[in-house]
C-alpha cells in the first residue's frame, strides 16, 4: 500500500496539487484511479453531480496522503509546528503504521468520498458508499480491521468538532448505540487504536486544505479529547454510565464549547493576551444584552445560564455550523484571531438559548436523546452580502428555530434538527 502511494505521488509536491487545474486530465488522477479503481464510478458520478466539490474533494485527499507520506518519512514541514510537535504527531503515526500499515493510507483514500454524494452528512455518506459497496474487500483485511477503518471514516468529524466546540462529548452517544463499533472497541486493543486513529487522523485532515491553519497548542488539547474518549468508551459494558460521563465532561466543556463561535480553539495563547479567561469574559460580557424579558425569562448571569437552560446544549451537536456561530457573534464569517479590544453580540448566546429551550420543548420522545442540528441553505458562507449578513437578526434566529424540520429516529434514538438559512436570500 505504502509502497504503491509512494510511486503515485513522489514526483509532486504539496503546491503541486494545490495548483491542479482539469484534474480529470491529470496524471496523478489517473494513476490514482489505476491503482484503486473502485472508485472511479464514485468519482465519475460525484464529478458530474458537483464539479467544484469534485476538484475540492479530490485536491483534499491527495494532499492528506501526500503529507501523511511526508509524516511517515520525516520529510514534513510546517510553519505553524515547532519540529517537537511536528516529531510528536509523526511518531504516533508511525506506532499506528507498525500495528498494520494498510489502516491509515485506507482511511485517507476513502474518508471523503461520500461529500460526492452529500457533504452535510458526508461521514456517513462514506461508509455507506465503503460499506455498501465493498469498497475495502480486495485488501484482504480482517474483519475488525476493516470494521475499525470503516467506523473511523463513519465518525472522522467527531473529534475536531468537540474541539471546535460544534460537538460535545455527548457526541459520543452515537458510538455507544453503534452495536458493530460498540463490539470492536470492547477490545481494548481496538478501543485504543480507534481514538489514536481519530487524533491522528484529525491533525492530517485539518492540514489537508491549503489555508488551514493550526498551531503547538492543538496536540495537548487533543491528548485531552483522546483521555476522556477513552475513559467513555472503556464504559461500554455499562452503557448508562458511558452516557453520563459523556455529559459531564461536556457540562465541564460549555465555556470551551460556546466560545468555540469565537475560534478559541485556533488561537488561544498565540498572543499574550488570547487566554481562556479573555475569550471566556467576552462570553460573560455578552450576557447583559440579552433580552430575557422578551424571551420570559429571570435575568441571569452567565453561571446560572450554565447550569440551567445551557445544560441542554450538551446533547446538541451543530453539524457544518462553525461560521453561523462566528456570525452570530461577530457578524460576520472571519478566520482572523480577535483584537484586544474587541466586542461581541449577544446573539450567540441567544441563538443557544433559544435552540436548547426548542429542543428541550421538542423532546417527547427521549429526553436524553442527541440533537444533530443541521444549518443548511448557505452555498458559500464567505459570498455572503452584507445584506444577507444584517439579516440575521434577533428575529430571524427565532423564525428559523421554530420553523426548523424535526425527524426522531427512533432506532438510534437521536433527533435531526434542519434549520434553513436561505430565506436570507429570499429578496436577492
Amino acid at each position: 500500500m505504502i509502497k504503491i502511494l509512494r510511486n503515485i505521488f513522489s514526483d509532486i509536491s504539496l503546491n503541486e496539487i494545490d495548483s491542479l487545474k482539469e484534474i480529470e486530465n491529470s496524471q496523478i488522477y489517473n494513476l490514482f484511479l489505476s491503482s484503486y479503481t473502485n472508485l472511479s464510478e464514485i468519482f465519475e458520478s460525484g464529478a458530474k453531480r458537483d464539479k467544484q466539490e469534485f476538484i475540492r474533494t479530490i485536491k483534499h485527499i491527495f494532499r492528506s496522503i501526500k503529507i501523511y507520506l511526508k509524516l511517515i518519512n520525516n520529510s514534513f514541514y510546517y510553519k505553524g509546528f515547532s519540529e517537537k510537535t511536528i516529531l510528536k504527531i509523526s511518531n504516533k503515526l508511525k506506532r499506528i503504521h507498525e500495528i498494520n500499515p494498510t489502516v491509515n493510507p485506507l482511511i485517507l483514500i476513502y474518508h471523503d468520498i461520500g461529500k460526492l454524494v452529500r457533504k452535510r452528512d458526508h461521514p456517513q455518506q462514506s461508509f455507506l458508499l465503503i460499506s455498501g459497496n465493498n469498497l475495502l474487500v480486495p485488501y484482504n483485511l480482517a474483519k475488525n480491521d476493516r470494521v475499525l477503518i470503516e467506523k473511523v471514516i463513519q465518525y472522522h468529524i467527531l473529534f475536531a468538532t468537540i474541539y471546535t466546540g460544534e460537538s460535545t462529548y455527548y457526541g459520543t452517544y452515537s458510538i455507544l448505540n453503534d452495536s458493530s463499533l460498540s463490539k470492536l472497541v470492547s477490545n481494548k486493543k481496538y478501543l485504543d487504536l480507534f481514538v489514536d486513529l481519530l487524533e491522528i487522523f484529525t491533525f492530517i485532515d485539518i492540514l489537508g486544505y491549503s489555508y488551514s491553519q493550526i498551531f503547538d497548542h492543538y496536540v495537548n488539547y487533543y491528548e485531552e479529547i483522546n483521555r476522556n474518549l477513552k475513559e467513555i468508551l472503556s464504559l461500554l459494558h455499562e452503557k448508562q454510565h458511558a452516557i453520563q460521563k459523556a455529559f459531564l465532561f461536556s457540562l465541564e466543556s460549555i465555556d470551551w464549547r460556546i466560545a468555540g463561535g469565537l475560534r478559541i480553539f485556533q488561537f488561544i495563547g498565540t498572543k499574550p493576551y488570547l487566554s481562556e479567561e479573555f475569550y471566556y469574559d467576552m462570553i460573560k460580557s455578552s450576557v447583559k444584552s440579552i433580552p430575557f424579558d422578551e424571551l420570559n425569562l429571570t435575568r441571569m448571569d452567565w453561571e446560572e445560564l450554565k447550569n440551567t437552560i445551557l445544560q441542554q446544549s450538551c446533547r446538541i451537536q451543530i453539524k457544518y455550523g462553525l461560521a453561523f456561530l462566528m456570525i452570530l457573534a461577530f457578524g460576520s464569517f472571519q478566520r482572523a484571531s480577535i483584537k484586544e479590544d474587541a466586542a461581541i453580540s449577544h446573539k450567540l448566546l441567544l441563538f443557544w438559548i433559544l435552540i436548547c429551550r426548542e429542543t428541550l420543548k421538542l423532546s417527547v420522545s427521549d429526553k436524553d436523546g442527541l440533537w444533530n442540528v443541521f444549518i443548511t441553505g448557505i452555498p458559500n458562507w464567505l459570498a455572503l452580502s452584507k445584506r444577507n449578513l444584517l439579516m440575521i437578526d434577533e428575529k430571524l434566529i427565532s423564525t428559523v428555530i421554530q420553523e426548523a424540520k424535526l425527524k426522531y429516529n427512533k432506532d438510534l434514538r437521536e433527533y435531526v434538527l434542519k434549520l434553513d438559512l436561505s430565506i436570507i436570500f429570499s429578496e436577492d
